[in-house]
């Protein structure tokens, strides 16, 4: 979902079921990005020459907006949450 949603047009339910999906959203970027450093240490460990871990860097960063972006969507479903006294 786009950082630009307007969450106080939210229904309650309408957000707890967002911030439900955004909690299972923020588990499987940190498995991938978990994974992914896992592989970029074994590569360096294990001899990759220098493009191939400039490479794997560079998706590591493509990866992280990512996640970045869904980490701003959890902060406004939280924010939006907490100005209307739900408990999630």
């Amino acid at each position: 979902m786009p950082a630009t949603t307007n969450y106080s047009t939210f229904t309650a339910d309408e957000l707890l079921a967002e911030n439900a999906k955004i909690k299972k959203q923020r588990l499987f970027w940190a498995f991938v990005l978990g994974a992914f450093l896992g592989v970029l240490f074994w590569a360096a460990i294990s001899g990759a020459s220098l493009i191939k871990l400039l490479v794997l860097f560079v998706a590591f960063g493509i990866l992280g907006s990512g996640g970045k972006k869904n980490e701003d969507n959890y902060k406004a479903i939280q924010a939006e949450l907490s100005s209307r006294n739900i408990q999630p």
